[in-house]
Formats: structure tokens, C-alpha cells, sequence
């Protein structure tokens, strides 16, 4: 953590927080019951929030200047339901409601006709036409917190009868975009349940015959096979983030076993300061390279996990 109270995203050179990364670390430290930290952040995020509600893609850790100028609904979520979870641990339902409510009603405003919610808007600041199936889920749970339960009804309706790839029982990466990346399926049960309108944990088969893979970790008498699952389906990389959440998918649907298996798999890649990669190789995953150095997102998914914590149901 810097002194702005952001937390720098990767251990490397860079000088850069991205909002959700920020939300992950929150929600870690809300799980750990550091509360001190958890409200640096949110403090920090405090004076980032833009006078709509929003926030935007990244910052410079140090100075808080804006890198990324889009405005995403799913990392505006992610702050939403880390908020949620502070509150609930908490019991501070006061200082930071605001600011929730806020960044929710924001949300709000990119709901369409099938109920799902569309990405927000671009660097330029334009309208996003697309809707992702992720930030859909991520939202979900912070509609109901904050007691839009009619908004998440319909977000709920889009994920079900709209994003649901019923012929695979998965779900696509987003409104008329079939593509398949792992994090929609274990969000996906995370935000619904194992079961409802569609056979949700069957999403979870598919991530086994479509994403896991095996890696070489390490280098020269140290290297090491990973057993995990890949962003996409192209089986060259082990997500490393992506894993701990199939990790605490598992967890949740019953297959304990499985989920420390994964968990132990993925803490083989620890290093002495307490940090996971983002991903095993650093390959190009059809949105962006995924780095291979220590990455607060995989590690806070890590301490969810193990802590039991359902970030998408706070």
C-alpha cells in the first residue's frame, strides 16, 4: 500500500492501481478483520469517486492521477460490493454508504430492455453498447445490498434467459458474444447459487474440460508442474487469479476436496513476501497479456478463498 492508500496493483515497476484491484485488496483486508486498511483504501477511493458516482478504470498509485479514463460497471461493482462487505463485517453502515449508493445509481443508468447492464463508457467517453456477463454478475449482489432488488431482478433475467449458453450449460462471455472465458462460470455461481432457473454448478464442468491445463513453474532444479485453469480455453497458461476463484466456486458448490487441491496448487507459486502471479506464462489472453509477477488480485482471491468469503454475496 502507498501512501495515497491505493494499493499498487503488480510488484514491479509500474506505478499503477486499478479500481479493481483496489475493491479486491478492501475486500481481503475486510476478510482478514483489518478494518484499518480496508478504510484507507476506501478513503482513498473517496476522493477518486467522480462527481457522477463512478470511478475510473485505473490511477497513478502515487498521485491518483487518472491512466485509464473508462468507466466500467463491473470495476465500479466490485467497489460497490466491497463497500457491502465492510458494512456487514463492520457494522459501519454509515461511512462509506454514500459513496456505495452512489456508484449504484451510476450502475443503474446502463440498464437496457433485456435487463442486463451495459459496460458503461469508453475512454473518450462514450457509450458502451456492449454487456458483459461478468460485470452483470458482479453487480447482482450490489443492486440487493443497496435495495434495488427490482434492478436485480433483471439483471438476474439477462444472465439467466439472455447470457446462458444452455446448449453447454455455461455461460457466454456476454450479450450476442459466445466466447468463454472461465471467471462468468465460478462468478456466475457465486452471484446465483449451484442451482435456480438453470443448472448454474454445471458451469463448473464445463471450466474442467475447457480450461484446466497443466504449467511448468519456476526455472532450472526449482521447476515445478501447476496444475490449474487457463483465462480462455486455449490451454497455454495457468490463471492464477482465475484459479482461486474456481477454488472458492468449488468450496461453495461442496467439492471441498477439489477446491484445496486447486488452493494448493496455485500457493506452489507463493513467493517469500506472501504474493501470487497473475498467471503462470504471461500469455496474451484475447483481451490482454496477463503478467507473471506478483498480482494483488490473484493473491486477494487467495485469502477470500481460504478465508470462505463469497465476494459476489456479501
Amino acid at each position: 500500500m502507498v501512501s495515497s492508500g491505493l494499493v499498487d496493483s503488480y510488484r514491479d515497476k509500474s506505478d499503477i492501481c486499478y479500481s479493481y484491484d483496489q475493491a479486491v485488496a478492501a475486500m481481503a483486508f475486510v476478510a482478514r478483520g483489518d478494518f484499518v486498511n480496508a478504510r484507507r483504501v476506501f478513503s482513498a477511493l473517496a476522493n477518486l469517486q467522480n462527481a457522477d458516482g463512478s470511478w475510473n478504470h485505473s490511477y497513478a498509485c502515487k498521485t491518483g492521477a487518472v491512466l485509464g479514463a473508462q468507466r466500467y460497471v463491473g470495476s465500479n461493482a466490485w467497489i460497490v460490493l466491497a463497500i457491502a462487505h465492510y458494512e456487514k463485517r463492520s457494522g459501519d453502515t454509515v461511512t462509506y454508504h454514500v459513496m456505495g449508493e452512489s456508484a449504484v445509481n451510476w450502475m443503474r443508468l446502463f440498464q437496457q430492455g433485456d435487463g442486463g447492464l451495459n459496460g458503461g463508457y469508453d475512454a473518450n467517453g462514450a457509450f458502451i453498447n456492449w454487456a458483459s456477463t461478468e460485470h452483470n454478475e458482479d453487480s447482482y449482489g450490489g443492486l440487493n445490498h443497496f435495495a434495488y432488488p427490482s434492478d436485480g431482478a433483471e439483471v438476474k433475467s439477462f444472465l439467466d434467459n439472455v447470457v446462458w449458453n444452455t446448449a453447454q450449460s455455461r455461460w457466454n462471455q456476454g450479450r450476442n458474444d459466445p466466447l468463454d472465458p472461465l471467471d462468468v462460470n465460478p462468478l456466475g455461481v457465486q452471484a446465483l447459487g449451484t442451482s435456480g432457473v438453470r443448472p448454474y454448478v454445471l458451469s463448473l464442468n464445463y471450466a474442467y474440460s475447457h480450461h484446466r491445463n497443466v504449467q511448468t513453474w519456476g526455472k532450472g532444479r526449482t521447476r515445478i508442474q501447476i496444475d490449474g485453469f487457463d483465462f480462455n480455453s486455449d490451454h497455454n497458461d495457468i490463471w492464477v487469479e482465475g484459479t482461486a476463484q474456481m477454488a472458492k466456486t468449488l468450496f461453495l458448490s461442496g467439492s471441498t476436496n477439489d477446491g484445496s487441491y486447486f488452493l494448493d496448487q496455485i500457493i506452489r507459486t507463493q513467493s517469500s513476501s506472501g504474493g501470487l502471479p497473475y498467471s503462470v506464462k504471461g500469455t496474451f489472453n484475447g483481451d490482454f497479456t496477463m503478467s507473471k509477477n506478483e498480482a494483488v488480485a490473484s493473491t486477494g482471491w487467495l485469502i477470500l478463498a481460504i478465508e470462505n468469503i463469497n465476494p459476489l454475496k456479501p
